[in-house]
């Protein structure tokens, strides 16, 4: 409440000062300065609008100060720059003050026009990457049709003539025909989103994924501590170090590959029951980590009795046990 006061402080001494004016009878020029006020205000707020970005809304912390200082610029303008002797300084500060307001204004909407070109070029240059995204896709399923029996010749023989196509990557590093050594390859590109993807796929070798760890780049945390080729020394370490990524429980909890140890760690100490979940779900899970994991169900905030009934049918199953009951 404090922060927001502060915020709209300039634009309530601007209203104090119109009231105080109005109750001295001294009304001239309250209405220009009003008028400016309102479209200052409105250009800011259609500018900020105009912008997608997550950050565009710290743009109305601005928009008291803009208005309070076009208004205030607005008063002077209607008070001295009309009725007033034609030489006198105060006429000249009048006209000075409809400049600067029509700048400040002017300059808030051509920012807004250059915001609204800007992401209708984004638009306009995502519509034709998705077309060739989807063209590159088509392609690649009719060359796997007419390629039945040598998919990975096929998959393989097109990334590497294509390396640098970026849509044809994208299009093709989904398919999991492709060979661990194109997958290397590709996965050494520079560019991030290109090596996410080879990463992703469930083909890429154990050394693929050691090296791309070694980068040390959050980027690539989550697809490494869900893939079931990540090894199990990387799978250790990203669970005692995420790094800046926040519940990379999730994925570890849900990978085969993870070593007992951490799986024990996680349901041990989660109250998570996203985690848990993926631990009910992980095929590793054994009869004393189904215990740890049913336990583990009495912590969480959210209790979720779906989620808890099979925690204990899973229990059941691997402890070969139908008298357990769901929380016992």
């Amino acid at each position: 409440m404090t922060l927001i006061l502060s915020l709209l402080s300039p634009a309530l001494v601007y209203f104090v000062v119109l009231v105080i004016l109005a109750v001295k009878g001294r009304t001239k020029g309250i209405a220009t300065s009003l008028i400016f006020f309102a479209v200052a205000v409105t250009a800011g707020y259609w500018s900020i609008i105009q912008s997608r970005s997550s950050t565009a809304a710290l743009g109305f912390l601005w928009l008291p100060f803009l208005g309070t200082i076009v208004g205030f610029l607005g008063l002077v303008f209607g008070r001295w720059a009309r009725e007033t002797p034609p030489r006198e300084p105060r006429r000249i500060l009048g006209w000075a003050a409809l400049v600067a307001s029509v700048a400040l204004v002017g300059y808030t909407g051509a920012q807004g026009l250059r915001t609204k070109a800007r992401v209708n070029w984004r638009d306009q240059e995502r519509a034709a990457y998705n077309a060739e995204l989807f063209r590159n896709r088509e392609l690649i399923a009719t060359g796997l049709r007419n390629n039945a029996g040598r998919e990975r010749a096929y998959l393989d023989s097109i990334i590497l003539a294509r390396i640098d196509d970026r849509a044809l990557l994208l299009a093709a590093l989904h398919n999991d025909s492709i060979s661990p050594s194109v997958l290397d390859t590709v996965a050494k590109s520079a560019d991030r989103g290109i090596v996410l993807e080879a990463i992703r796929n469930p083909g890429t070798s154990a050394e693929t994924l050691k090296r791309v760890y070694e980068l040390r780049e959050f980027y690539f945390y989550q697809a490494l501590a869900g893939h079931a080729n990540t090894p199990p020394d990387i799978l250790r370490k990203l669970h005692a170090d995420p790094g800046m990524i926040s519940n990379l429980d999730v994925w570890l909890a849900g990978n085969p590959a993870t070593p007992r140890d951490v799986l024990a760690k996680i349901a041990d100490k989660s109250a998570d029951e996203h985690v848990l979940f993926r631990l009910v779900q992980n095929p590793s899970l054994d009869c004393a980590l189904s215990k740890l994991v049913v336990r583990a169900f009495t912590r969480t905030a959210r209790r979720d009795i779906d989620a808890e009934t099979r925690a204990a049918q899973r229990q059941r199953e691997l402890c070969n046990d139908p008298s357990l009951i769901s929380l016992g």
